[in-house]
């Protein structure tokens, strides 16, 4: 023991209130508790990180779906819907579906599409009253 200029040999009483298992205790309890925070974080940045990639996959999934639907369309009805007749529009057909289905109001030829077929439903209404 080196010199302190206090002439007792008495140990010293940490009058703290709390004993150092106390400490190491309150301590261990704070990091676990910090650490189980810092998990649940990072698992609910997976989970959001997953949420994204599944929406941007399944829009991509969308898309591609849609250009055939639309491809298909075309084939079949025309570009601009010439091949339509009054007999397209029966409530069990595919072609409005197919229709509703690929319309993009962005873009510009779905547009004119929706716009023809818009025009033809109009003329069949006026002519069978």
């Amino acid at each position: 023991m080196f010199f302190t200029g206090d002439p007792t040999t008495r140990k010293r009483v940490d009058l703290g209130g709390q004993s150092s298992k106390e400490r190491d205790r309150q301590k261990l309890l704070k990091q676990t508790r910090l650490e189980r925070n810092r998990c649940l974080w990072l698992c609910q940045q997976n989970s959001a990180a997953l949420k994204i990639q599944k929406y941007f996959r399944r829009g991509k999934v969308v898309e591609v779906e849609r250009a055939k639907v639309r491809e298909q369309f075309y084939k079949t009805y025309g570009k601009h819907g010439h091949h339509v007749d009054r007999h397209c529009f029966g409530p069990d057909l595919e072609f409005l579906r197919q229709l509703i289905f690929f319309v993009n109001a962005w873009n510009m030829n779905d547009f004119s599409v929706l716009a023809e077929i818009c025009r033809l439903i109009q003329h069949f209404v006026r002519e069978s009253g």
